[in-house]
């Protein structure tokens, strides 16, 4: 082989290398991502989880407080547990047929 095609040889494998290591740190930096990526995920889901907790919590607080307090909402509420029992009334009366 002459100098120039060994020249030539050595800036290749230089190159592949660099690329070689480039790949590898690449590849390490994905491997982070997704984990984190996951890790956000399952975080994401709990709140979603916990949002859905206090939605709950905060309409029984609110049926329960329109029921006791006075006002728009108390009629409401009251009319909507008339019609529930009413539902139930009417699911008893098929029932015992």
């Amino acid at each position: 082989m002459n100098a120039k095609g060994y020249e030539e040889y050595l800036l290749l494998r230089r190159a592949v290398e660099e690329l070689l290591s480039e790949h590898g740190k690449l590849v390490e930096l994905t491997t982070g991502l997704e984990n984190e990526l996951s890790e956000v995920r399952r975080q994401l889901a709990a709140k979603n989880e916990e949002v859905k907790e206090l939605q709950a919590r905060y309409e029984r607080a609110k049926f329960s407080g329109a029921i006791l307090g006075g006002g728009e909402d108390a009629v409401t509420a009251r009319r909507r547990v008339s019609e529930l029992v009413r539902e139930i009334d009417k699911c008893i009366a098929l029932l015992d047929r």
